[in-house]
């Protein structure tokens, strides 16, 4: 059953109206209304439907059981550099598992077929994984420049990447907005479109910055594939990979924001709307399997719990501010609490079984190519 969080007090505040105008309305002492507004005690079910006649909503909305209509929405702030200066964590948790090397080189040298020293630009950037990963495989000669937002995760990349024997440079910058000073051979982008607002101006800049006859990579997810990506051995299936109202709150992040959820499935058709030729896509190999019976067994584990957050349990009220971000976004209470009850029930599962864990993890990650123009030819 769903918890009842009463709205009345964000209902009065928002048509600004007293406690004393709700209690003549219905038939109540202004110390009752108090009571209600604070928790001490509940309407009598027969003054509800009076109460949200009142206020112009339904009665599931006033017992906060739906989303207020009208109410607020709050972005996510996944696009703003702020949002990463404590996600370093994750974000190495999640690239550890994302890519096979001999299918990244397969990439670079039979379908890219990139045989000459070029110059690679890395869009959101991060804190330099790809940059790692590109390094033994690019032709000598090559050039490296990465920009990103965030300070903290490119200190991170000059670490990582700062003893490497290539040209190598990092640009602390909002990518869409930053003026070059160069072209590159080679744009690419690595799960950075899934969390911007405005993903075809993302694109658009890639192209803009890329040499005629160049070459643009842009690699993302989409949630759909990504949802159905996880099975671990315990527990059904079909609660793992059940939506819980996820496909409204991707459709309202969309509507109210720009963040699109499905940008994997959606950028190859943006490529040849955008102008390049010879556009394809192709689908990460990578799947993680995770059992004792491997040697990085406990490596894997930890990055798959870092990566999901489910390391630690999160308190009732931490548990109540998600739900409540979750309604703002599209999910009645229902759904945002079936949700959370599941990553409760995982957290406390995969803590219980952790050094037998056994689970398959696939995240779907589709790699969109494509080359831009050259006029001259």
């Amino acid at each position: 059953m769903e918890t009842i969080r009463l709205r009345i007090y964000d209902l009065r505040k928002a048509g600004q109206m007293s406690q004393k105008e709700l209690a003549d309305a219905v038939g109540v002492s202004v110390q009752t209304v108090s009571k209600w507004e604070n928790n001490v005690c509940m309407p009598d079910i027969v003054l509800l439907p009076n109460i949200a006649k009142f206020f112009g909503v339904t009665v599931d909305a006033l017992l906060g059981l739906v989303p207020l209509a009208g109410e607020e929405y709050i972005p996510v702030r996944s696009g703003e550099k702020d949002y990463w200066e404590d996600r370093l964590d994750y974000l190495k948790a999640s690239r550890r598992a994302m890519w096979n090397e001999d299918y990244l080189r397969f990439l670079v040298r039979q379908v890219w077929q990139i045989d000459r020293p070029v110059d690679v630009l890395d869009c959101g950037c991060g804190f330099g994984y790809m940059g790692k990963m590109l390094r033994p495989l690019l032709p000598e000669g090559s050039t490296y420049t990465g920009i990103d937002f965030s300070a903290t995760l490119l200190q991170e990349a000059e670490k990582l990447l700062g003893e490497e024997d290539w040209k190598i440079e990092f640009i602390c910058d909002d990518f869409p907005s930053h003026v070059f000073r160069k072209h590159y051979d080679v744009t690419i982008s690595q799960c950075a479109m899934r969390h911007v607002n405005d993903s075809r101006a993302f694109l658009r800049k890639m192209i803009a910055q890329t040499k005629p006859g160049g070459l643009v990579i842009a690699i993302d997810v989409n949630r759909e594939l990504e949802s159905d990506g996880l099975y671990i051995e315990g527990l059904a299936y079909s609660e793992l990979c059940d939506r819980m109202g996820f496909r409204k709150m991707w459709e309202k992040e969309r509507q109210c924001q720009g963040r699109d959820y499905a940008i994997g499935m959606r950028l190859p058709l943006m490529m040849w709307e955008e102008g390049l030729t010879g556009v394809d896509v192709r689908m990460n190999d990578r799947v993680s399997l995770i059992c004792p019976e491997r040697a990085d067994h406990e490596e894997m584990t930890e990055c798959l719990l870092q990566e999901n957050g489910w390391k630690e349990s999160i308190s009732p009220e931490a548990e109540e501010e998600a739900v409540r971000g979750f309604m703002n976004h599209g999910l009645d209470r229902k759904e945002a609490e079936s949700h959370c009850r599941r990553q409760r029930k995982i957290q406390k599962y995969t803590a219980e079984n952790r050094e037998d864990l056994r689970c398959l993890h696939c995240r779907g990650l589709l790699v969109s190519y494509g080359w831009k123009r050259d006029a001259r030819r």
